[in-house]
C-alpha cells in the first residue's frame, strides 16, 4: 500500500447547519403538539384506560404463571 493515498475530506458542518437542523427539530415539535392537542379528550381517556388494561391483564397473567400452585405441597 501506499504512503500517499488521497485523504477524501468529509463535508464540514457549520454552525449555520446546526441552527438550521435545530430549527426544523422545533418546528416539527411545536406543530405536533398543535396536533396532540387538538385531539378530543375523551379519546385520550379511552386510549389511556385501554393501555392500562392491557398492562394489568399483562401483569396478571406473568404473575399466575410464573408460581407454582400452593396445592403442590
Amino acid at each position: 500500500m501506499s504512503a500517499k493515498t488521497p485523504v477524501t475530506s468529509s463535508p464540514t458542518l457549520t454552525i449555520n447547519d446546526v441552527r438550521h437542523h435545530a430549527e426544523e427539530v422545533r418546528d416539527l415539535a411545536k406543530a405536533e403538539v398543535r396536533r396532540i392537542s387538538r385531539t378530543d379528550p375523551a379519546q385520550v381517556v379511552a386510549i389511556a384506560v385501554v393501555g392500562v388494561l392491557v398492562v394489568a391483564s399483562l401483569a396478571y397473567y406473568l404473575g399466575t404463571r410464573g408460581r407454582p400452585s400452593c396445592d403442590a405441597g
